[in-house]
């Protein structure tokens, strides 16, 4: 019983590498620890209880899987359909793993020596195998979860199948002694991990067109509000220029109020041209351009949507970072809290309340950005799209990292850049 309840042990552990590698947690470390606990000692339980009392057919000890399927669902954001996906492919991985290490040793005449050797072989398959799947395939596998909410569902069932036909065919407790039964095992598994390259290269493609699309989109809505910021710039510069052409007339007419000692009328005549030079003005929120161009345009889209928002800013003319990466930061992560507000009914006591903050500063080399938005927590994961995935793709290019965590009626998004000129340093 020991050394079937260890190749079960290494399972588990090979499945949370790839969990978490892949999902994104929904709650606290600690909600984690506690419910994963509470599953194995469970599933340790059952285990032991079926062996104690004679049950030998698989099909029972594989359903004490749904209870690892039951807390990975409830463990991470992803819909159903990608948490099936990954679940059972992790469960292909493993079974094809023991399968193959099950024809390795079974040349091995003395039973307890063959489940030593199989499980050592086990285990030095994961400590290969994972590694090259962080290095290798995570990216795409995320890719391919990511786009599942635009594409069929059905997809979630294709490992599910794959592993109910292989497990009946050529399952680990199936001895597969012949060459005959190792090459139709072998060529199975090849047909099903080619059927997963096809999978992913498929998803990997549309991946590729809609970033490029979302792209093209960002750079013209960047344009757009470029533009409209320069456009204000050019509008106020004109505006100073008249006014510099004014102020003579100004000059003379508080020179003859204060000759006559007027005092009163000199007083409300200063007030009222400090309020028209005020009101004149373009803001500015920052002194770097481009942040000012995007950050104007999707401030102005938010009070006309009646969302208070304050800014802090302390971003320089030069900060080390390329504009358009600039512009994909502010831009995704704004449009994102300007939508997650929106989707706030009117009914809801949250809609007067409705709200953006942001905050960003550059300090040491590093880019800091933290904006806090109201939502509506209905407890479905939270939806950032390719948008997302392109504000992931410039915080990953200067080494930086980005953390989304939801409140009860708040949602808080954080990154640190480290730019250029640091990074350059420290390498």
């Amino acid at each position: 019983m020991l050394i079937p309840f260890l190749f079960s042990l290494m399972t588990l552990f090979a499945t949370c590498c790839i969990e978490y590698g892949t999902l994104t947690m929904h709650h606290r470390l600690s909600t984690h620890i506690i419910v994963r606990i509470t599953a194995y000692s469970l599933g340790t339980a059952l285990f032991f209880f079926m062996g104690s009392h004679g049950i030998k057919n698989p099909l029972c000890y594989y359903c004490i899987s749904i209870i690892y399927f039951m807390v990975c669902n409830y463990l991470f954001t992803e819909s159903l359909p990608q948490k099936l996906f990954l679940f059972f492919t992790d469960w292909c991985f493993t079974t094809f793993t023991s399968s193959l290490c099950n024809w390795a040793t079974a040349w091995i005449e003395a039973e307890n020596l063959r489940l030593i050797v199989r499980a050592c072989l086990y285990g030095l398959c994961f400590i290969t195998l994972l590694p090259l799947y962080y290095a290798h395939a995570r990216q795409y596998v995320k890719e391919m979860l990511n786009l599942f909410k635009k594409q069929n569902p059905i997809y979630a069932l294709f490992p599910f199948l794959s592993l109910v036909l292989f497990t009946v065919l050529f399952g680990p407790l199936n001895d597969a002694s012949t060459l005959f039964q190792f090459i139709t095992m072998a060529l199975f598994i090849c047909f099903i991990l080619f059927t997963y390259y096809l999978i992913i290269v498929h998803f990997h493609t549309i991946f590729n067109r809609l970033k490029v699309e979302n792209n093209l989109m960002n750079a013209e809505r960047q344009l757009i509000l470029q533009k409209k910021y320069y456009a204000e710039v050019d509008k106020g510069v004109r505006v100073q220029k008249e006014q510099l052409h004014d102020i003579r007339h100004h000059m003379v007419a508080l020179a003859a109020l204060a000759s006559e000692k007027k005092l009163d009328e000199m007083s409300r005549y200063i007030a009222s041209l400090e309020k028209r030079f005020s009101q004149s003005n373009t803001f500015r929120y920052c002194e770097n351009d481009v942040a000012n161009a995007v950050l104007g345009g999707y401030i102005g889209m938010a009070k006309e949507k009646r969302i208070a928002v304050s800014v802090e800013l302390d971003l320089p003319q030069k900060m080390g970072i390329d504009e358009y990466e600039l512009c994909t930061l502010f831009g995704n992560t704004l449009e994102n809290a300007i939508e997650a507000c929106e989707k706030i009914p009117a009914e809801s006591p949250l809609f007067a309340k409705r709200y953006i903050k942001l905050k960003s500063r550059v300090e040491q080399g590093r880019l800091t950005i933290r904006i806090e938005n109201s939502f509506l927590n209905d407890s479905s994961p939270p939806k950032g799209g390719i948008g997302l995935e392109s504000v992931k793709t410039v915080v990953n290019l200067y080494q930086g990292c980005m953390s989304c965590e939801r409140l009860e009626s708040d949602f808080i998004f954080s990154a640190i850049l480290y730019l250029k000129d640091t990074v350059s340093q420290n390498n």
